[in-house]
């Protein structure tokens, strides 16, 4: 007989248990819940409900996700997609998080909810230009402040020219 508190939940599962958090969550809107083949469950989601997801995910029982593991972005379609993954250790399963931002958009911190959030956060925005709100150091962490942001493809790559000189 296995006493283990400890259990593994399937993806249809999960996506089942949250579909019914969010669906009796207070003001979560629209939202996207599904298993995609290398990702495993994806939920994409308004970005500005970021905050009331982030913060019901690790509290519902049924769930808890309560660790962060990490936060970055990629430059799709000229927006830059926010990418979060949290783990339950208790159902041993993942979760990515998705929402969208336009460049330039802002972007509102969830290390009050995940410190271990804070600083990817602050990479994130530097990299692809985003506003860091309510956070408490929002300064650059890897370039100057007259740096354009890297990882966005409307910026221009220099030639080692253009760097050192001819």
């Amino acid at each position: 007989m296995n006493s283990s508190p400890y259990t593994s939940l399937g993806n249809q599962e999960l996506i089942d248990k949250i579909t019914v958090l969010l669906d009796t969550g207070d003001g979560i809107g629209a939202y996207q819940i599904a298993e995609e083949s290398k990702l495993g469950v994806v939920l994409r989601i308004d970005a500005e409900d970021t905050l009331r997801v982030m913060d019901v995910l690790p509290r519902d029982e049924e769930l808890c996700f309560e660790q962060f593991i990490d936060v970055f972005g990629a430059d799709v379609r000229e927006l830059v997609e926010v990418t979060y993954r949290l783990r339950s250790i208790q159902h041993n399963c993942d979760l990515i998080i998705k929402c969208d931002l336009p460049y330039g958009g802002s972007y509102t911190s969830v290390g009050e909810i995940f410190a271990g959030a804070w600083m990817p956060e602050r990479e994130l925005c530097e990299m692809f230009g985003l506003v860091l709100l309510g956070h408490p150091n929002p300064k650059r962490l890897l370039t100057m402040s007259d740096m354009p942001p890297f990882l966005r493809k409307d910026i221009a790559i220099r030639s080692k020219e253009e760097i050192w000189g001819s």
